[in-house]
């Protein structure tokens, strides 16, 4: 796949950050989106948008809060509806910071549900007429944090780690079936993503360390199209995760700690969260 025109894209967290970067960017290339966010107001503004870019494609919308039971299963069928669906980018997620025996038990568990359970139910909806066609392509947002243990964002990390590695062994599943996989793990983003889950405190000096989500998003369209297995957005990111997938776990564990730990001063040049 090396350009997305009347390439049909379904979309989760299409309505903020990285997700509503990378459908401004699949639509002025041409591409048949299939946006999905719980907002319809934001969700529309972001379609309508896109609509008046020179040569964009179709867009549809599904309002949808994917932590709902059975909410995958109405957008595949939905989205099934329209036609086949090209590229299903699993971008929608949520993050939590703290400490884990404070937290709000069902925020924690809306996190996995999202992060999780829901990327998982749509792939499995997807990949089986991907197969029947021996073309198409699954793409999952995880994260650097994923590649090491984060205390003070603990579940958060690990449900990236799920991402990570069950990007990998899906990758290898399907070689040769002519359906790829992609696994993209951007770095800290100036996003929405601060907005909530405990960040208060410390929301600016995170943001501050953040990427543009513009940029990244342009790097993650590119390398979807180049077909990476995975994928770090930015060249110190890059660098960065070597280290981080190179030295002892505990030993990041012990140093993220001290950084993450509410109230900790800042780390300057410091990795911060997702």
């Amino acid at each position: 796949m090396t350009n997305f025109a009347n390439k049909t894209v379904l979309l989760t967290g299409a309505s903020g950050g990285i997700g509503l970067e990378m459908a401004r960017v699949l639509g002025r290339e041409g591409a048949r989106l299939v946006l999905i966010a719980r907002s319809v107001d934001r969700l529309e503004a972001v379609a309508n948008e896109i609509r008046s870019m020179p040569g964009a494609g179709a867009v549809e919308t599904i309002s949808a809060d994917l932590t709902r039971a059975g909410a995958c299963d109405e957008i595949y069928r939905k989205a099934a509806g329209l036609g086949n669906i090209d590229v299903l980018i699993n971008n929608a997620g949520v993050g939590e910071y703290g400490v884990f025996a404070e937290q709000d038990a069902g925020a924690v568990e809306q996190l996995l549900q999202l992060n999780i359970n829901a990327l998982t139910r749509l792939t499995r909806l997807v990949l089986p007429s991907m197969i029947a066609r021996r073309s198409g392509r699954v793409v999952n947002i995880a994260s650097m944090a994923g590649f090491q243990p984060f205390p003070y964002m603990t579940v958060y990390a690990a449900s990236k780690a799920y991402v990570i590695d069950f990007s990998f062994g899906l990758y290898e599943e399907l070689r040769g079936s002519g359906v790829g996989v992609t696994c993209i793990c951007p770095g800290t983003t100036r996003t929405g993503f601060f907005d909530r889950g405990g960040f208060d405190h410390r929301r600016g000096e995170f943001l501050g360390m953040g990427a543009n989500a513009a940029d990244v998003a342009h790097e993650c369209v590119r390398a979807i199209a180049a077909g990476k297995r995975l994928f770090v957005p930015g060249f110190n990111n890059r660098m960065a995760s070597v280290f981080q997938r190179l030295l002892p776990a505990r030993f990041l564990a012990r140093m993220l700690g001290k950084f993450m730990k509410p109230g900790a001063r800042s780390m300057k040049g410091a990795q911060g969260p997702t």
